[in-house]
Formats: C-alpha cells, sequence, structure tokens
C-alpha cells in the first residue's frame, strides 16, 4: 500500500451495527447534532458553534487533501444517524505502521461500546487488509477516559512525549504512546 492508492480509495468498513465511511463536508448538519458537547473532549472543548465546527470539517478534508489525516464518519446503521468522527494518520506505510487517533463519540454514545466496536473494524482492516505490523494510538495525560478505552481493547502503553503537544486547556504535559502489534491483535 502507498499514500496515492490508500487516498484513493472510498474506505468503507461496516458490520452488522455500525458503518464507517470517509468524512465528506456534506455531513455536517448531521455531525452537528451531536457536536456542541463539554463531554467531547478536546473535540467539544475547541468546537463550540457552527463557525467552529465549519473550520473543523474544513482541516478534516484538507488535511485528507494533503494526505496526512484520513477522517471517517461513523454512522448507526439502525437509522442512519451519525455517532461520530474517526481518523487514520501519521501515515508511514514503508514501516507497515500508521495510527488511529482523533476520535470523539457523541456524548449520548459513550460507554456503550460503539467505540470498542469502531476500533475493532479499523483494526481489522489495518492488520488484515493493510497487512501493518503496528498500529498506534496517542493520549493527552489527562485523558483518563480515552486511556482506559484503548487499554480495554489490548493497547499497550510504550511510553510519554513529554511537553508533546498544546491543548485546548493549554499546553498539554504530555502524551502516552499506545500500540497494538499484528501479533496481539486477536478480534
Amino acid at each position: 500500500m502507498d499514500l496515492e492508492k490508500f487516498f484513493s480509495s472510498e474506505l468503507i468498513l461496516e458490520n452488522e451495527s455500525i458503518l464507517l465511511r470517509p468524512l465528506f463536508f456534506e455531513d455536517i448538519d448531521k455531525i452537528e447534532s451531536i457536536s456542541y458537547d463539554k463531554e467531547l473532549g478536546e473535540f467539544g472543548a475547541k468546537v463550540k458553534n457552527r463557525d467552529d465546527l465549519v473550520n473543523y470539517f474544513k482541516f478534516c478534508l484538507n488535511a485528507k487533501k494533503e494526505k496526512e489525516l484520513y477522517p471517517l464518519i461513523i454512522i448507526k446503521k439502525e437509522d442512519n444517524g451519525p455517532i461520530g468522527l474517526t481518523m487514520f494518520g501519521n501515515f508511514s506505510f514503508q514501516n507497515k505502521r500508521l495510527e488511529i487517533g482523533w476520535t470523539w463519540i457523541g456524548e449520548k454514545f459513550q460507554g456503550t461500546g460503539i467505540n470498542a466496536t469502531c476500533k475493532a473494524l479499523l483494526l481489522d482492516y489495518c492488520f488484515n487488509t493493510l497487512n501493518l505490523r503496528r498500529v498506534e494510538f496517542k493520549i493527552d495525560v489527562k485523558n483518563l477516559k480515552s486511556q482506559k478505552a484503548i487499554e480495554k481493547i489490548g493497547a499497550v502503553k510504550e511510553g510519554f512525549l513529554r511537553n508533546y503537544n498544546i491543548q485546548s486547556y493549554g499546553e498539554s504535559d504530555g502524551t502516552y504512546v499506545y500500540s497494538i502489534l499484528k501479533e496481539e491483535w486477536k478480534n
């Protein structure tokens, strides 16, 4: 796999309950219905109104155009309603690795197992279709909810990147790096 081929694909991942597909600007009204909530972590802290959401969509779609991020909308198949967003990024196909992240799940779907289901679809695709060796996750030191969620699906905490990001709350003390290796993924 290479970046050109990956980004030219119309990635569709699904099971009986959820669908992950490429994000389009036309999804903005659908996503807006679940966007403005303080329980949405970093996304919720930055996206407080329609203008913020428009800017966020422009960022996501420009990052896809530049082959930096591949944003996916998460859809509930039962009613075709939005659940949230997730992305692939930090691609290194020559080293058979990438990062899954930038995920947010609507407040009413948090704690329902949707995130684990979504990650399972993404990881199956990474290991079984892309034949990657490693998938990484980076989580802010203060984001305990995401740390617990990623540990629950079997990710291994590998290290700590000091002063790695600037978050909505200011300068972060650091970011934890997690990974799952192909041989560890048994879903």
